[in-house]
Order: structure tokens, then sequence, then C-alpha cells
């Protein structure tokens, strides 16, 4: 149950308010218990003086009643403020301190000493006050006892006695009782509506992720199109909305992206099965000569060079886009460079292509494997595409603090409105080339792939005079931290 609560936000957000609204209470409160004190200590010093004044003026004028066995203050002496006022305490009041309005006067005692220290007069004098010292060191002064039963008025009375005028201070402790028991029962009694209204005006705020959580119930449920609706979200929340609804749109991106790649891949692979499939069958229609078997049978084995071809080209791929874990290390390209060209040499041959290299050490940060699939790649793409006798470069150059490495071709080139879908998966520019160069629409997909795996990227240029150029770009001088092979086709 504590851990449910616990993993509710809503929960959490109310608790902490809650608690910080009880501790901000509970400082107020106390500043206001000491204030409130305060107060009542100087209502009851005001009327202690009050009362020393007029035992004085009472001993200068009348001293002759000062000398019975017990002083007859109560007839001279102003009455109770709270008794003698017309002000009525309002309801709060009688709430607040309910002692401090009930009527009773406060239990006031007076005393005289003279000189050498023996009672002159007394009343309703404490035991402890009447056998100690009249205090000639405290004169004019208002103080509380040592004990701090007592607040005591003093004065030099005539004739070198010494006036006190004094009350006891139990009535003002159980004044501030009260005060304290009504600020607890009002904060006790305050936080259940608080907590309700504070878990209210949450519920309230947190609508907007109840609709950005029913949207992705409703992606979820099948409906890919469904999207957060920005006008409905409040300020804070648009950067989030915003962010989700990129999100969403690179998934359905991806998955669109995904189901195309299935149809394509099927596609591709079912062409040449249905061309063997149909060779078979005809050989089986009527009896064939040995030339027409051997041309059927070769036929189909170029139907299935075509599979395996695809087969290499979409495994090639996936360990492309699964080589988040592949070591990276500081290694020299000029030798993957050097590498690749002579290991497409052959074909360059076969089309009389020559292959131009202009390759200086260079250091890089990436997998040698990877690195010289994507040369190799670029430059039988680039032969491919050259014309017979024509001729393809590969150069490495410096440029902006990064490694780049430019594969160039003369031929026909590519359409500038189709230069990003080169690097598409199964994109060809001539789909009708395909029996004649063999190929898929795979070899720039996974040139990229591996490239912005590197940190880098691979970017199609026109070459002047009529062509393509592939610049393979590396990160600026440092070591690749993000490894992870991003699904970006």
């Amino acid at each position: 149950m504590v851990s449910s609560v616990l993993r509710s936000l809503r929960w959490r957000a109310t608790i902490s308010i809650a608690l910080f609204l009880i501790a901000i209470a509970i400082a107020i409160r106390s500043v206001n218990y000491e204030v409130t004190r305060e107060i009542l200590l100087r209502d009851i010093d005001t009327q202690l003086w009050t009362r020393l004044d007029a035992f004085k003026t009472r001993q200068q004028f009348a001293p002759e009643t000062l000398l019975g066995p017990e002083l007859a203050f109560t007839e001279l002496a102003l009455p109770d403020l709270r008794t003698a006022s017309d002000l009525k305490p309002s309801v709060a009041m009688r709430l607040l301190i309910p002692s401090a309005v009930s009527g009773r006067p406060f239990p006031w005692f007076a005393g005289a000493w003279r000189e050498d220290g023996s009672l002159l007069a007394a009343l309703r004098l404490p035991e402890g006050v009447a056998r100690g010292e009249p205090w000639r060191d405290s004169m004019e002064t208002i103080r509380t006892t040592p004990d701090g039963t007592a607040r005591l008025a003093i004065c030099q009375g005539s004739n070198r006695t010494v006036l006190l005028v004094g009350t006891p201070l139990e009535p003002l402790a159980q004044a501030m009782r009260e005060v304290l028991w009504f600020y607890v029962w009002t904060v006790a009694l305050a936080i259940p509506p608080m907590a309700l209204a504070m878990w209210w005006i949450l519920s309230r705020m947190m609508l907007p992720l109840a609709r950005i959580s029913r949207t992705a119930a409703t992606i979820a449920a099948g409906d890919f199109a469904a999207r957060i609706d920005l006008a409905e979200a409040d300020s804070e929340l648009v950067g989030m909305a915003t962010t989700l609804n990129s999100m969403l749109d690179r998934l359905e991106a991806i998955r669109i992206s995904q189901a195309r790649f299935n149809a394509d891949v099927a596609h591709e692979i079912l062409n040449p099965i249905h061309g063997i499939l149909l060779q078979a069958d005809l050989a089986q229609q009527r009896p064939r000569t040995t030339d027409e078997l051997a041309r059927t049978v070769e036929h189909c084995r170029a139907l299935a060079l075509r599979i395996q071809k695809l087969s290499e080209a979409l495994l090639a791929l996936s360990k492309a886009e699964s080589a988040a874990n592949r070591p990276l290390g500081r290694l020299d390209l000029e030798p993957i460079v050097e590498e690749a060209a002579t290991q497409v040499e052959e074909l360059a041959h076969a089309r009389q292509v020559a292959i131009e290299v202009d390759s200086q050490s260079a250091r890089v940060v990436g997998n040698a494997d990877l690195l010289h699939q994507v040369f190799v790649n670029l430059l039988a793409n680039s032969i491919e595409y050259s014309p017979v006798g024509g001729h393809v470069e590969i150069a490495m150059v410096r440029a902006g603090g990064r490694v780049v490495v430019r594969v160039t071709d003369h031929g026909e080139g590519i359409p500038v409105d189709r230069a990003e879908q080169v690097f598409e998966r199964f994109f060809r520019e001539d789909p009708s080339r395909v029996t004649t160069t063999g190929g898929h629409g795979l070899g720039l997909a996974i040139c990229r792939s591996i490239m912005r795996g590197h940190g880098g990227d691979v970017i199609w240029h026109p070459t002047p005079g009529g062509g393509a150029t592939f610049e393979v770009q590396f990160p600026v001088d440092k070591v690749a931290t993000d490894r992870a092979y991003l699904n970006v086709l």
C-alpha cells in the first residue's frame, strides 16, 4: 500500500505540498505564539504598574490604611481591565483564549516592607514572596520571580519603605496552553480539506497528462496516426508534446519503412524464385535437348546467384545495423582504402574502368572490417555506373578538421531530386538495369548505416562535368562516443 502511494506522482505531490504548508503553518503559529505571549505579558505589566501606582498613592495620602493586619487594597485599586472594559470579546477570541475572556480577574497580591525588612502590610502574599527579600536592588522594575511562578512590580515607597504588587503567572500559562491547543486543533482540522483541495487541483493539472496517456493507448491499440493535440496542451507541456509527436512521426516513418522493406525483400526474393519455378515447369512440359537443359540450368543458376547476392547484402545490412558492440579503435585509413581498391580491380578490368587512388596516412576511429566494406561498396557502385573506358577516383583529404574520403565517377550521375533516395533500401536509379548490373539497391544504404554508426556520414555531390561523388565523412578528430547504429534508412 505504502509502495503504491509513493509510486503515485499525485500522492507524492499532495503529501509534499501538505507537509510544506504544515511546516509553514507551524512556523507562522510559533511566531504568533510568542507574540501572543508577549502581548499578554505586557497587558499584565500594564495592570501591575497601574496597581503599584495606586498602592504608592494610597501610602502617600492614606498611610493609616496600611497599618491593619490585612491590606484592604481592593477597595482603592482599579478593577481588573477585562471586567472594567465595555468591549465584548469576539467569537475568535473566545475560541482562542477562553480563560482570558472568562471575566474572572487575575489574583493580584501586594505587600509593603519597612527598611529593616519587616512586613508592614500584605494582601494575599504568597508564602515565598512574604518570606523573601524585599528586593532593594530591583526598585522601579517589573520582573519575574526566579522560579517563574509570579510577575512582580517593585518601587520605593515613602518613609524608606518598599512597595510590591504582583500576580501569579499560572493564568498566563493556562492562556498559552489554550492558544497552543487552538493552534493544534485548527491545523489538524484544516489538513483533510487542504489535502482534498490539493488532490483536486493536482488532478485538474494532470488532465493534459491523462490526454497524452489516452493518445498513447490509442496508438497502442493500432491507430498509428493519432497524435497529441498541441492546441489543448498547456504551455509547460508543449515542448514535451512536440517532442513526443516528433518521436511518433519518426516511429511511424520507421514502421512504414520497415513494412516497405519487408515487401521489397519479399518481392526481390520472389522474382528469381518465380523465375526458377517457371523454368522448372517449362522443362517438365516436354522433353528438352541437352542444349536446352543446359540453358535452363544456367538461367536457374543466374537467378539463384541473384538470391545469394541479395541474401548476402541483407546479412551485411543486418550486421551493419547491429554492430553497436563492435570495437572501435584508432586505425590508419590508408591501407584500408588501398585494400578496397585492390579488391575491386577485377570488376574494374572487366568493365574497362581505371581506378585512380590518391591515399595518404590518416588516423581515424572505427572498425576496419566495416570501413573496408564501405569503400568496396562505393567503388563497386561507381564502377558499375561508369561508362566503358572511364575512370573512378578515390581520394583522401582533410576538410574542416575531419578526414574525408571521396569516391568519384564520371557516369550519368543522379538527378538532384533523387539524391537522398539513393540511400534508401532497394532503391535503383534505373530499374531496367537490374539484370545487367545485378544490383539490389542495398549497397549505399549499408554504407550510410555503417558511417552513421561511426559518428560520420556518407553524402552525395554531383561530379562537375557529369557523374556522382560520394563523400565519406568521419567525425571531427575525436573518438566516437555514440557507437549505436541509428535506424535512419
